[in-house]
């Protein structure tokens, strides 16, 4: 359990982190990127979403269900 707790934020914040860093790029730099700046924007969109898919599996799931009925 404490694993996947520490798992799951690991993951959060890396994806945070890159979130800010996709978002400078295509802010300040887009109009200066080569074929190699498009590429490496490629690989951190791969990598946000890599991390935002394991802290979607490790986030914490309620086992209470409720029937309406």
């Amino acid at each position: 359990m404490l694993m996947k707790k520490i798992c799951f934020y690991f993951a959060l914040i890396i994806s945070i982190l890159l979130v800010i860093n996709i978002a400078d790029i295509i802010i300040s730099d887009f109009n200066r990127l080569t074929e190699y700046g498009y590429g490496f924007l490629t690989g951190k969109v791969i990598l946000l979403m890599l991390f935002c898919i394991l802290a979607f599996l490790t986030r914490k799931h309620n086992n209470t269900s409720q029937n309406t009925f």
